[in-house]
């Protein structure tokens, strides 16, 4: 799809279709051509009261696309869940029938054919089955901790040197550290200055009614 050109907008209708036509071609829009845009959608919400019901009835418009689409996707996420478990219930059923047909003289067993179809049994790779976890050796076992990274700052500090190198790589290659904006935010809050962050306090977010 060709970038939309973003020429003067003189009715809602024009309006609200430049609008929907910038939207669908973001990232094919250059940035001269979103600030015309702009320029004449802050003349519309400026001037209109009409046009500033529009936009915000697009907007509730997209909020109830959103929650359908998030209620349509838990619905069909539940329908998947069921024919999974159909499916699997069904397999077992089949499965259970063709183990007691037995194996035929070639140690194989027997196939359940139909007129265009036919089942049978094939073997699988070799799997796992934990029987009881609490027997299994910690060779086998791996760990997942949340703590504070200063904490484990601390705790890899306290190490000697030598088992420092070595369990570092091991627990480098999984880590994952994020900032806990809760604490930051706090600790700002009661002037503790926080290296790299910041309290923003003029942000803004749309609403309406």
């Amino acid at each position: 799809m060709a970038a939309v050109a973003v020429t003067a907008l003189d009715t809602l209708f024009e309006i609200e279709e430049g609008l929907m036509a910038f939207l669908d071609t973001a990232e094919l829009v250059s940035p001269d051509q979103e600030q015309a845009f702009l320029a004449e959608f802050e003349q519309a919400l400026t001037l209109a009261a009409d046009k500033r019901d529009c936009v915000a009835h697009r907007l509730a418009q997209l909020e109830n696309q959103q929650a359908f689409a998030a209620a349509e996707i838990k619905r069909l996420q539940a329908f998947k869940k069921s024919a999974e478990a159909q499916q699997t219930r069904l397999e077992g059923y089949v499965s259970y029938v063709i183990q007691r047909l037995g194996k035929d003289a070639k140690d194989k067993w027997r196939r359940l054919e139909g007129n265009s179809t036919t089942m049978f049994l094939r073997g699988c790779a070799p799997s796992v089955d934990v029987v009881d976890e609490s027997l299994i050796p910690l060779d086998y076992k791996r760990a997942a901790v949340t703590l504070p990274a200063s904490l484990l700052d601390d705790i890899l500090n306290a190490l000697p040197e030598d088992f420092r190198e070595h369990v570092l790589p091991e627990i480098t290659r999984s880590l994952a550290v994020t900032v806990d904006k809760g604490a930051v935010k706090a600790s700002i809050e009661a002037g503790v200055a926080v290296p790299g962050a910041k309290l923003i306090t003029d942000k803004t977010t749309l609403g309406r009614k």
